[in-house]
């Protein structure tokens, strides 16, 4: 076989091309699994300050909707997550039908929840989130 032959020789070049292609597809990955887990943990506590919400448009004090929170984050809201409330719903006529919104102070969170807030992809800057983290409910 001449040196033409050999020069022309395709031997190789799919593990040249998964080489060339391996780096991006693992920044992709690896980026849609942080998003992910950050998108789960945002949701989580929405979900968690709605049920917050709810307890406190039937009447329920503080320590009520702190319990609320707690038992329907996951474990993402714990004992020490601070939160406000707009408003006390006490089943008068003047507080019927008004909404009562809870947000939850995202400094409060414990320091392993606020980590999901950053997303870390290789080779790109991270992007941190600092979501509203808050429910509403009208007084009953």
């Amino acid at each position: 076989m001449d040196v033409r032959g050999k020069l022309r020789r395709e031997e190789g070049a799919a593990a040249v091309e998964f080489a060339l292609i391996v780096g991006l597809l693992a920044i992709l990955v690896f980026g849609l699994l942080e998003y992910g887990l950050a998108f789960w943990q945002v949701q989580n506590l929405r979900a968690a300050a709605r049920e917050g919400a709810r307890v406190a448009a039937v009447g329920g004090d503080d320590a009520a909707v702190g319990g609320a929170m707690q038992a329907s984050s996951a474990g993402s809201v714990t004992g020490t997550t601070t939160f406000t409330r707009n408003r006390t719903c006490d089943q008068t006529p003047a507080t019927t039908g008004q909404p009562v919104t809870i947000t939850i102070n995202n400094a409060s969170l414990s320091a392993s929840v606020r980590e999901a807030f950053t997303i870390s992809i290789p080779f790109m800057p991270p992007i941190t989130l600092n979501p509203t983290l808050s429910g509403t409910f009208r007084c009953e």
